[in-house]
This record gives C-alpha cells, sequence and structure tokens, in this order.
C-alpha cells in the first residue's frame, strides 16, 4: 500500500494551508516552542516553509561544524602544528569556512590568533547544528564574550560602549564594573556578518 506523503506547504492548496499550520504550530508547540498569529487566515509559503525550517532544526540529526566542514572537504591543522603566518592565514581560512557553515563570530578583539584559532578549533568546531543544507537564512552566532562564564567581564571590559556600561550599572548596581580598556587586537569589523 502507497503512503500518503503530506504536501509541503507549497504545494498545499489554500484551505489546506491552514491545515499544515496548525499541525507544523502543534509540532513546535509539543518541543515546547511557541508559535503566534496568522489565526484562522491562510499562512504564506514565507511562514510554511519557516516553520518547517524550525522543525527541521530541532527534529533533524546534528553533526558538529568540524564533520559538517569536513563533508565539504574544508579540513584545519590542529593548533600546535600552526605558528606565525601560517596560524593567521589558517585562523582567517577557518573563520570564512564558518561563515559559508552559516556560524558567525563576534566580540573577538581581546583573543589573540593564537587563543581564537585554539577556541574555533576545540569549542567551536565541536558545536553541533542539525545536518541540512544551510542557507542564508540560517545562522549559528558565537558570542565570545559570552563564552566560558567570564563574559560579563571581558564584554564589559573590552567591548562594551561606555553607554552600555552605564546602563548595565543601572541594571545591575551590585556589580563592580571592571576599568575599561582598549581591545588588544582589531579584527571584528572585518568578521563575516549574516547580515
Amino acid at each position: 500500500m502507497k503512503q500518503e506523503q503530506k504536501p509541503s506547504g507549497e504545494h498545499c492548496a489554500r484551505p489546506d494551508r491552514v491545515i499544515y499550520r496548525q499541525e507544523l504550530k502543534r509540532k513546535i508547540e509539543e518541543l515546547g516552542g511557541i508559535i503566534g498569529g496568522a489565526g484562522g487566515e491562510a499562512p504564506s509559503e514565507v511562514e510554511l516553509a519557516f516553520l518547517e525550517r524550525v522543525l527541521t532544526w530541532e527534529n533533524g540529526p546534528l553533526r558538529t561544524h568540524r564533520e559538517w566542514l569536513s563533508k565539504h572537504c574544508l579540513f584545519f591543522s590542529r593548533p600546535q602544528e600552526l605558528g606565525g603566518h601560517q596560524l593567521h592565514a589558517e585562523l582567517w581560512r577557518l573563520i570564512d569556512a564558518l561563515a559559508m557553515a552559516r556560524v558567525f563570530l563576534y566580540h573577538t578583539n581581546h583573543l589573540s590568533d593564537t587563543e581564537l584559532y585554539a577556541a574555533l578549533w576545540n569549542e567551536v568546531l565541536e558545536a553541533s547544528a542539525p545536518d541540512m543544507a544551510r542557507t542564508p537564512d540560517d545562522g549559528c552566532h558565537w558570542d565570545f564574550a559570552d563564552a566560558g562564564g567570564s563574559g560579563e567581564q571581558v564584554w564589559l571590559t573590552y567591548h562594551a560602549t561606555e553607554e552600555e556600561r552605564q546602563d548595565w550599572v543601572r541594571e545591575f548596581p551590585d556589580v563592580i564594573l571592571p576599568p575599561r580598556q582598549r581591545p588588544p587586537f582589531r579584527r571584528d569589523h572585518r568578521l563575516p556578518s549574516r547580515f
């Protein structure tokens, strides 16, 4: 007996799209998500595609970023095998490859090339994401001012504007504001961006 396949959003007739959206919404809510709006009106193709993507992201098989990149024939040297200009070149090759994999980095100017490459090799490449084609709408974000539990102090010291620092003090009056320091490195302005 042939099993009937559910049509994807783009193939649904208008009334069926409402039912299909309700089905997607129910599945997302079972995962703990909240989907609002739309009510009984027919959802757009964009909305249905987004909801399908959410489910794929939540339910799909996972693969580390290292595995995803190696599946695309991109391999990187161990940190201890690199030095000097070779390390710098490999760092930027890895940053560009991660951007291709839709992994974007933020607040790295407090780290040397050696420290950043080691963090990318040991942490970011080992992080998982759904194993699917990654589109311009996708993005994993890795903020180095939030990583490792000391992010608040790193962000306040090197990356927050004076206005953000003062807002932080107003919001958290018990926090002792560290002295602001100029980040020792300048690369954040060159990092690939999702937008």
